[in-house]
């Protein structure tokens, strides 16, 4: 499995970080490569919770289903891919000054498609480690306004 850890200081309290966070619908708004979150089956906040989602690694479109697998008010939210990906998400958030200490964390295994076009997982990781950057200074200029 292959792993991203990022962390940013946000200008935001740990309450609506992890409450923006926790709205799945909100992620494609600072994930650029998830391009779709559908069937929301309740609130995404609470475990069992699950939803389609779309999403494009190194230039291959990937379909599949998560669940929310873990929440915690303020603190943390996680969620787990069920098919598509092999694939864990996990963001927390704790007081940091005026703002939020926020780190984000995924594993997740390279898709067999995305290997068959790319042929080489160190490419595929490099991409998806810009896209941790990406997604952490998203989420910083989303919380600046």
């Amino acid at each position: 499995m292959s792993k991203i850890i990022r962390t940013v200081k946000l200008p935001a309290d740990p309450q609506r970080v992890i409450e923006y966070i926790s709205d799945v619908q909100n992620h494609p708004a600072f994930i650029s490569p998830l391009k779709s979150v559908t069937g929301l089956s309740g609130g995404s906040h609470q475990i069992g919770t699950h939803w389609d989602w779309t999403f494009l690694m190194a230039g291959v479109e990937i379909q599949g289903r998560a669940e929310t697998v873990a929440f915690e008010e303020g603190r943390h939210f996680s969620f787990r891919t069920t098919s598509g990906v092999e694939s864990t998400f996990s963001y927390s958030a704790e007081q940091d000054g005026n703002g939020s200490k926020f780190t984000l964390q995924v594993e997740y295994k390279v898709p067999s498609a995305v290997l068959a076009k790319v042929l080489d997982s160190a490419i595929v990781e490099r991409q998806n480690e810009a896209e941790g950057d990406r997604t952490a200074a998203n989420l910083k200029a989303i919380f600046e306004g």
